[in-house]
Parts: C-alpha cells; structure tokens; sequence
C-alpha cells in the first residue's frame, strides 16, 4: 500500500469512526431531561443517587441504549488510524514529543470503548428502579450507585486523557513543530469542543441541546478531520516526497 493510500484511507477512517460516535453519543446519552418531571430521583432518592446521570437516559429505550453503547464501543478501532494520521503532521516523529504524545492518544482510544458503553448499565439499572416495587430499590440503589462510580472512573479517565493527548497535540502545533500553520491548533478537537459551550447555555432545554452536551466531543472530531481534509491533506504527502 503506498504512503498516499494509507493517508487516504486513513481520513475515510478519521470520518466514518466520527460519525458513528456521534450517533453512538446521541443514541445512548442524547437527552434533556428535567429532573423535576421524576421526584423519585429529584426528592425521594436525591441523597442516595447521582441525580442527573439517573434521570439522563429514562427516557430512552433498552434497543436504543444498547445501539447507542455498541455502534460507538465496537467502532472505536477507527481511531487508530485516525491518531496514526494525525502524528504524520508532526516535523520530528523520532521525539519523544512525538512519541509521548501519539502513545497517549492511542491510551485514549483503548480507554474510550468502556467509559461509554457504561452508560448502558448506568441508564438501565435506573429504569429498573423507577419501574418496581419500592421494596427492590435498596438493592437496586445500591447497584445503581456502583455503576455509577464505575462510570466516573472508566469515562472520566477516558476523557482526561484524550483532552490531555489533544491539548499536548495543540501545543506542539502552537510551537510550531507540525508542518501544520501554528493557527490550526486552533481547530484540533479540544478548543472545537471549548467553542461549542457556549451554546450549551443559550440554546433552550431541547432534543437537540442533548445531542449536542452528549456528543459535543466527537462533533469535534468530525470537524477537526473534516478540515484537515479540506484544508490539509496534501501535507503529509509533500514532507513524504521531501524525505524521498
């Protein structure tokens, strides 16, 4: 396979694996809820539970929760050439600059499949309890609040490091050691996703502002490749026929 295949490839990649996490976001935790429309959770169990992962996916059904968690968790594999492509913008690839910060992204593509699929878990066990008798939800609290810390740790590791490995990457674009202008750190995937809270505010509560808090992160990325494409594809190809 030639160099300009494998960069080829690797964008088709970059998008397809995108898009199939941001459905995978939105089928899984693309809601608006109010807790107050459930006061078992709002009132009742507010001391006991996280109130807003609780309530967050109630109104989903187990289909759409279970494709929601699958299409992202078994597509995550996408993203290796997607970090592999990313690393062929870097000058010096021999650099522990280089090196560090590919190995950290490539750590947040293995972490990333389990911090989401727990959703699942997380928005079933709740529908449990807000669907039998008072008598199960000790037992069923108790559940839910494991799963519950197990999503803040899978998830919450899984996206300190991948906002750490693309922080580290916007730096090394910022200095100038990409054949990238250093104002593309600009348009990596951790300030795309600073850009979008605003609107998180401004919009009002709808099934769209949930789509976009659920899957502003990898809306990101679709941009961030997207506009490497249009605007940079060409690049690694020419700093290949330099070394030639």
């Amino acid at each position: 396979m030639t160099y300009s295949t494998k960069i080829k490839w690797a964008f088709v990649s970059a998008l397809i694996g995108s898009i199939l996490w941001v459905i995978g976001d939105v089928f899984v935790a693309g809601f608006d809820v109010d807790p107050s429309r459930y006061p078992l959770f709002s009132t009742t169990y507010a001391d006991q539970i996280d109130i807003g992962i609780s309530v967050l996916m109630l109104e989903g059904s187990t289909a759409r929760l279970m494709f929601g968690g699958l299409v992202a968790s078994m597509s995550a594999v996408l993203f290796l050439p997607a970090v592999w492509l990313s690393f062929q913008f870097i000058s010096n690839r021999q650099s522990f600059n280089a090196w560090g910060n590919y190995y950290l992204l490539i750590l947040s593509v293995v972490l990333m499949p389990l911090g989401h699929s727990v959703f699942f878990y997380v928005g079933e066990i709740s529908k449990a309890i807000y669907n039998t008798d008072v008598s199960a939800h000790p037992y069923l609290l108790n559940t839910a609040r494991a799963f519950t810390m197990m999503l803040y740790i899978a998830w919450g590791i899984a996206i300190f490091v991948l906002m750490a490995g693309w922080l580290w990457y916007s730096i090394t674009v910022f200095r100038g050691k990409t054949a990238l202008p250093r104002w593309a750190g600009l348009i990596t995937p951790v300030w795309l996703t600073l850009y979008q809270m605003p609107l998180r505010f401004v919009l009002p509560m709808s099934e769209l502002r949930g789509w976009l808090i659920a899957a502003g992160f990898n809306i990101s990325y679709l941009l961030y490749f997207a506009l490497l494409w249009l605007l940079f594809r060409h690049i690694p190809l020419k700093m290949q026929e330099k070394k030639i």
